[in-house]
């Protein structure tokens, strides 16, 4: 039977298969020059290294607005490594710092900015807002307006500034005014819950306060600074399982490490557990050395341990940290009591006694405050109290209170001169803080 189609033999070695048509030329593959391939390399690289600063600040921007300026911290380190775009990573720099509450980063900030070329009008922009945030609101309150309404700026950052330095000055109703205002503005913005949470705190209005920080955690379930507010304060309520696992979560956090340890191991005390306690304190002996709730908490392990020799150092390390602990002052007598120091300890009861009297007084008078903030005499008397029996950065930001009301109250500029003259390490700015206002005392 013929095939339709003849069928041609196979060669022997398949040479033919290989070899192209008689009378063709085989075509060569088309390549790209050399010097293309480094160009689209290059160019792709630059394009990298120009936009991963941006990256960077949009990152670093995403982590503010989450109240997270450690995170944003970071990101500002990586948009550093390509050198490109200072001016606006500086911007955000100095929003972190003040959000973090460093000093000097917010001075080292600013004078970036200057270096950097920024305007003038953005300089003074964030001088203001470090103003505010530091409570100095007779300087800062007069600028609020125009702030908020500047189309380009950030509102957010204002009023979080704004609100900071109202509760620092004790101005209570002009930060609740902006809190509300942002909450309506910007719902969901978990700092004006946190914010509102910390005045219901202070007001001792405890389930208000506590359903603040929830919601704010449940805006920003990283944010530190409500959990460890949460923590604290159902420790002090007395529901040690509640505030157990916040205070475990917030070791890591290198802002609270010492202050979660602390709050973690007095329930741990208070459950029954005094060895895990101290080796929670342990755990933070590095970052406790400096830290004054860091020596008293170990104190205090040790006096209920009945471990007076180890515990009367340990107590008199943290007072001198923070001479205003009456807690720990107390314990300390007690302490000397057991060790038959008794003239000491006699001293120290008396010393407690003035403290809690003076406490117990001021706690009268900020309610006055509140009912009444315009009453220069109620708020001064509160300051001077402050800086006696309180931690004196309290009191000064009282005494900046004052003078909003008054710039000429003279007591008020003297108390701030005597304060600025005494703080060690003295800096410059210091000796010129104290030198003005000791002109205007006089």
């Amino acid at each position: 039977m013929e095939r339709s189609v003849q069928e041609q033999p196979e060669p022997a070695d398949r040479s033919q298969i290989l070899k192209p048509a008689a009378g063709t030329r085989r075509k060569r593959p088309r390549t790209r020059r050399p010097w293309f391939r480094r160009m689209l390399v290059l160019a792709v690289l630059g394009g990298l290294w120009a936009g991963w600063p941006v990256l960077c600040r949009r990152q670093a921007s995403s982590a503010l607005k989450l109240q997270q300026p450690e995170t944003a911290v970071r990101w500002l380190r990586w948009a550093d490594l390509s050198g490109l775009s200072k001016l606006e990573t500086a911007l955000l720099r100095c929003q972190t710092a003040r959000r973090i509450g460093d000093s000097q980063a917010i001075r080292s900030s600013l004078q970036a900015l200057e270096t950097l070329g920024a305007s003038p009008r953005r300089i003074e922009r964030e001088q203001i807002l470090a103003l505010a945030h530091s409570g100095r609101m007779r300087e800062a309150a007069p600028h609020m307006s125009r702030l908020l309404t500047d189309l380009d700026g950030d509102n957010r950052d204002v009023s979080c500034s704004y609100i900071v330095g109202f509760l620092r000055a004790q101005r209570y109703r002009e930060a609740g005014a902006l809190i509300d205002a942002l909450m309506k503005d910007d719902p969901e913005n978990p700092f004006p819950w946190y914010a509102r949470g910390r005045v219901f705190a202070l007001q001792q209005l405890l389930p208000k306060a506590e359903a603040d920080f929830r919601e704010a955690l449940k805006l920003s379930p990283d944010w530190s600074e409500p959990a460890i507010e949460l923590a604290e304060l159902l420790h002090e309520s007395h529901r040690q399982r509640d505030a157990m696992p916040l205070f475990r979560k917030l070791l890591y956090q290198q802002q609270f490490t010492v202050r979660a340890a602390v709050g973690l191991a007095d329930c741990l005390k208070s459950i029954g557990e005094p060895q895990q306690a101290t080796a929670v304190l342990e755990q933070a002996r590095d970052n406790g050395q400096a830290d004054a709730a860091w020596w008293i908490a170990l104190g205090r392990l040790h006096f209920e341990e009945g471990r007076f020799d180890e515990a009367e150092p340990a107590l008199q390390r943290g007072l001198l940290l923070q001479p205003w602990a009456d807690d720990a002052l107390f314990t300390l007598a007690q302490c000397q009591r057991q060790l038959q120091k008794d003239d000491i300890a006699a001293e120290n009861f008396r010393r407690v006694e003035d403290f809690r009297a003076a406490l117990a007084k001021l706690r009268n008078l900020q309610d006055q405050i509140t009912a009444s903030p315009t009453n220069e005499q109620v708020r001064m008397e509160a300051a001077e109290l402050m800086l006696k029996y309180q931690d004196p950065q309290d009191g000064v930001v009282a005494l900046q209170g004052v003078l909003d009301l008054n710039p000429n109250n003279k007591q008020a500029h003297k108390l701030l001169a005597d304060y600025f003259d005494q703080v060690r390490p003295a800096t410059d700015q210091g000796r010129q803080q104290a030198g003005w206002h000791r002109q205007q005392s006089e």
